[in-house]
């Protein structure tokens, strides 16, 4: 009984020491992006977000060109010369052996490129670092190979959940994208390490909401709406998803890798002199499609060029996250449907709760977390749970539209075949 008591016990330490880890390691980066974003591009007050349309062309495109010679020549040294850093996947799932010293370099690889323009998210940093960190300290317990694997998808999803302080979301994240199995242990391990890391940061930063909105309204026009949506946004997300996942593997030592890296940058640092919003993980597109005034051309060839961006940075070999690019992505897709909805019907919905659909579906489908992305972005835009519903139907919607386009897929095949 003592024993039984004590190994609770400890294993209760262990998932407060990781949620702690995670939560330093989101307080400490978050500083160090707005540092680097900083001095980069030359703003001396306000956010990147907010400043980077401000920062003259010449200025934004210089940081990016400098970007990718440091991701070319980064990874280039890393792969070369350093042990080898396994994916979370792999370290998770496969219960591979964790490097720290690697994946604390791959981590803060993807911080400082994402910081000096890259289009790619950032939140792989934090999830990086957070297990580097984490591996670093748990040889010091005699723990088996499972409750190993356990602790680090902790570590990683808790680090992610705490920069974005969206602890719901990040338990369902855990459980959806890194474990891949909706057990008692897993759930409740989740939901320690996840509130404690938000809270470490609450402490340390205070209670940021990073897309604050007012309360949405519903409308009836809105229900048929996420309906709609569910279908159409689903199906442009399902085709570039396709695009993403068939971009060849590179070999980072190879002299391919940097040529196309540098010839990927320079691309998107001439982008950025037309469309700044392009640059850095999505948030900035995002905010620009919620706050200001709707411009038709503007919107759509800023999320074509969001698009590219983000296609030949991945094809070229980098490495960066989804979550934020993918939210940009699918806010555009749902600001260009809700408007042609509210111009051509007289079932009018608000025009930014069209925007949080589109954007919960493309984060959704491209990182395959419905769950996680319907309430990460009720939490992200502080609106309460119900708001939830009309985002749930859009994204049930999508499901349904998957498993219906897969049945028909199957079935083509067998009569061709």
């Amino acid at each position: 009984m003592t024993k039984s008591i004590d190994s609770h016990l400890k294993w209760l330490g262990l998932l407060f020491l990781t949620g702690i880890t995670a939560g330093l390691v989101a307080s400490v980066l978050t500083i160090l992006i707005h540092l680097i974003q900083a001095i980069s591009f030359g703003y001396h007050e306000g956010s990147f977000s907010l400043q980077i349309a401000h920062v003259s062309p010449i200025r934004r495109f210089f940081p990016v060109i400098l970007s990718g010679l440091v991701a070319a020549f980064g990874w280039y040294s890393l792969q070369k010369y350093g042990k080898p850093f396994k994916s979370i996947s792999a370290i998770v799932k496969k219960q591979e052996t964790v490097h720290p010293l690697s994946n604390f370099i791959h981590g803060m690889l993807q911080l400082i490129t994402v910081s000096m323009g890259s289009p790619l998210g950032r939140e792989g940093a934090s999830r990086e670092v957070a297990v580097a960190l984490t591996a670093t300290w748990l040889p010091l317990f005699h723990l088996s190979k499972n409750e190993i694997s356990l602790i680090l998808a902790c570590a990683s999803g808790a680090a992610l959940g705490a920069v974005y302080n969206a602890p719901l979301a990040t338990v369902a994240f855990i459980i959806e994208s890194i474990l891949l199995k909706w057990q008692k242990d897993y759930i409740i391990a989740a939901i320690l390490s996840s509130f404690i890391a938000v809270w470490t940061v609450r402490l340390l930063s205070g209670n940021e909401i990073q897309y604050q909105l007012a309360k949405l309204a519903w409308t009836p026009g809105l229900f048929l709406w996420a309906i709609f949506a569910g279908i159409v946004i689903s199906f442009v997300t399902f085709a570039y998803k396709a695009l993403l996942n068939h971009l060849p593997k590179r070999d980072l030592t190879s002299q391919k890798f940097l040529v196309l890296t540098l010839i990927a940058f320079t691309l998107v640092a001439f982008m950025s002199l037309f469309f700044p919003e392009i640059l850095g993980n999505g948030k900035a597109g995002l905010l620009y499609y919620l706050h200001h005034k709707f411009d038709f051309s503007y919107s759509l060839l800023l999320l074509i060029a969001k698009a590219i961006a983000v296609l030949i940075t991945f094809y070229a070999g980098l490495y960066g996250g989804k979550i934020a690019p993918s939210m940009m992505m699918g806010g555009a897709l749902g600001l260009l449907l809700g408007q042609a909805w509210n111009f051509l019907l007289p079932l009018q919905l608000s025009i930014p709760y069209a925007i949080i659909i589109g954007a919960t579906l493309f984060l959704a489908i491209i990182n395959s977390i419905p769950i996680a992305a319907t309430l990460f972005l009720v939490e992200i835009t502080g609106q309460p749970i119900l708001n939830a519903l009309p985002i749930a139907l859009a994204v049930g919607t999508s499901l349904l539209f998957q498993r219906l386009m897969q049945k028909l897929t199957k079935r083509q095949n067998k009569v061709f075949h």
